[in-house]
């Protein structure tokens, strides 16, 4: 993975830890033997780098990103692993592209269904029907699943016809929602001679069921737990990213006196702050709420006050620290989860921001 070059001008950084994303595979597989696994690694591998991400799931079955663009860049690096685009095309020009390149394609909707059926392919695609079962965002109603399943397996233009559905709720494992989505595409596939899949990270550990032929991980490949009640060590999951950057100041606070912009912190007693070099420009979460934990010297220590764009507050009152110790924003020693909880948001988006104020493709 390259480092952008505003990354050098910053004292905040990501590191990988690629083994971490190799067990993280193991895990899956280990959850869903029976499996293929189409390993997610859309949103620049959520943040991690999608090429470098892509080289180390080599153990992967196939892989999946959101956009055209994501597929071509793995293609133009030499991957020749299975990819599908999860958004599908929106032009000929897209889905010419896709057949020239060998890229399966989710079909979701009438306007791609009509255009692919309607083309004259240089190659045949491979097509992943996807059926809405009750997210109600992407993907068809189950009462259409049976006639656009029976013209894509009869065009010349497809190789072969896969089914997929999505979770709105996998990760609340007890929600009866799940039962019924699950109950909706087992009706349109159960007579189906298919492969399928709906099985997202939250489903692949606690709803088996739904496991079919392929499961599509994503948030557990880069170490994270898609549930409150259990922690990403608790599912033997390793972290992959390590951010981190330095103190750059320590001084005495006074009870009474305020820290930072809007004031919103003030010391109820004399306390030790420090300052750490990373803010919201280094994809720090700006909502990061006071008392959220940072790691210093085998110690967590509260957040103190706003999030600044190039450095955040901490209390080190009671902790023995120096100008220049090393702060673990998140990675082994502070879990993410941690941290987006405290933020009012999820890991996804941390990883996210952080990798993408990091890192290039």
């Amino acid at each position: 993975m390259s480092d952008s070059p505003a990354s050098h001008w910053r004292r905040a950084s990501v590191t990988l830890n690629s083994n971490a994303l190799s067990n993280n595979l193991k895990r899956v597989r280990e959850f869903s033997p029976e499996c293929q696994v189409m390993a997610v690694i859309k949103a620049n591998g959520y943040g991690h780098g999608m090429l470098s991400v892509a080289k180390q799931l080599e153990g992967a079955d196939l892989f999946a990103v959101a956009m055209p663009e994501e597929a071509f860049a793995l293609r133009a690096s030499g991957c020749q692993k299975p990819v599908l685009v999860l958004h599908g095309f929106c032009n000929l020009e897209e889905l010419e592209k896709f057949s020239a390149l060998n890229i399966s394609t989710v079909v979701h909707q009438a306007h791609q269904l009509n255009l692919l059926l309607q083309s004259k392919l240089s190659a045949a695609v491979d097509v992943w029907l996807k059926v809405d079962t009750g997210m109600h965002r992407l993907g068809i109603p189950v009462e259409d699943a049976d006639s656009y399943f029976g013209q894509l397996r009869n065009s010349a233009n497809v190789e072969k016809v896969y089914m997929m559905s999505h979770f709105a709720n996998a990760d609340d494992s007890e929600n009866i929602l799940n039962n019924n989505q699950l109950e909706e595409f087992l009706n349109v596939t159960n007579d189906v001679d298919v492969a399928c899949s709906m099985a997202n990270s939250a489903a692949i550990m606690r709803l088996p069921k739904s496991h079919f032929e392929i499961v599509r991980p994503g948030i557990m490949l880069y170490g994270s737990s898609p549930f409150l009640d259990a922690s990403a060590t608790d599912l033997g999951l390793q972290a992959v990213m390590q951010f981190e950057s330095e103190l750059i100041d320590i001084k005495q606070v006074r009870a009474g006196e305020a820290i930072g912009y809007g004031s919103t912190f003030v010391a109820d007693k004399d306390l030790t702050m420090g300052v750490v070099a990373a803010g919201y420009g280094d994809g720090y979460p700006r909502h990061a709420k006071t008392g959220t934990p940072v790691w210093v010297n085998g110690q967590c220590c509260g957040l103190l006050g706003r999030v600044s764009m190039d450095s955040i507050s901490i209390d080190l009152t009671g902790i023995d620290a120096g100008i220049g110790d090393r702060v673990v924003l998140w990675g082994n020693e502070l879990s993410v989860d941690v941290v987006a909880a405290a933020s009012d948001s999820i890991a996804y988006e941390l990883l996210c921001n952080a990798g993408a104020a990091c890192f290039q493709v």
